[in-house]
């Protein structure tokens, strides 16, 4: 995972002053309380998103792109995520490197601002638990099945997971 905005595995909290931005920069159609309801629905934890990602639209090109499974979310997705207005980016806990020492892992969560103040959510999985131990990129349309691929992965590799 190497795209900015950097990853947090903290929600950020508060308003960001980058959404009211990213609505004057060309989407002035979305209400003001709709976009709030979807932010409060929309958020991990506590705190808002920001989504301080420019150019969503490139940076959901670019990962589907680098994703390695077969299964990764196609080009409905590609062209859903054509109009999002920002992305953020957010270190998940689960699953946790190590696999008894065999290797590494990361599952992180891209979350695209939608014009009508909804979130569609990508989680990529991170990894060199393959045979060649080369680093790689899978994408999942959701958490459950980026986790299960994860701990297949380690099981697979020597893991006790």
């Amino acid at each position: 995972m190497t795209e900015q905005p950097a990853a947090s595995a903290e929600p950020r909290p508060g308003p960001a002053p980058e959404l009211g931005e990213l609505l004057e920069n060309g989407n002035r159609d979305v209400p003001g309380e709709e976009f709030a309801q979807g932010l409060d629905a929309g958020s991990r934890g506590s705190g808002r998103r920001a989504y301080p990602g420019r150019d969503a639209a490139d940076h959901a090109r670019r990962l589907l792109r680098r994703a390695v499974n077969a299964d990764r979310p196609g080009e409905d997705t590609l062209g859903q995520l054509s109009s999002a207005l920002g992305y953020d980016i957010g270190r998940l806990a689960e699953p946790r490197a190590g696999y008894g020492g065999r290797g590494w892992c990361s599952l992180y969560e891209h979350a695209f601002l939608m014009p009508d103040a909804s979130e569609v959510r990508l989680y990529e999985l991170e990894h060199d638990l393959t045979e060649e131990r080369q680093l790689v990129c899978e994408v999942y349309a959701d958490e459950a099945s980026a986790s299960r691929a994860a701990r297949r992965h380690g099981r697979a590799h020597g893991g006790d997971r």
